[in-house]
């Protein structure tokens, strides 16, 4: 019974080597100067303190603004 359980031990491992060895060839490559895939936060254009910014909640914001923001349907609260 021992043989049979270092038989299976031994084959699990084999398989999950062959895999990880798989793993680098089977992933896209990047040429140099080029990124990954970046989530990005849907924002909206506006001018605030005379300045084009593209504004989204959870931002930083300048309490001075608080009137550009509004307009914009954002609050600046700190």
């Amino acid at each position: 019974m021992r043989t049979s359980t270092t038989k299976r031990t031994f084959a699990g491992l084999l398989a999950a080597a062959g895999l990880f060895a798989a793993a680098p060839a089977a992933s896209p490559v990047l040429a140099a100067g080029e990124h990954g895939p970046v989530a990005q936060i849907p924002c909206k254009k506006a001018t605030i303190g005379g300045q084009p910014r593209c504004i989204a909640r959870g931002q930083f914001c300048a309490h001075r603004y608080e009137r550009d923001y509004r307009r914009y349907g954002y609050s600046c609260s700190k």
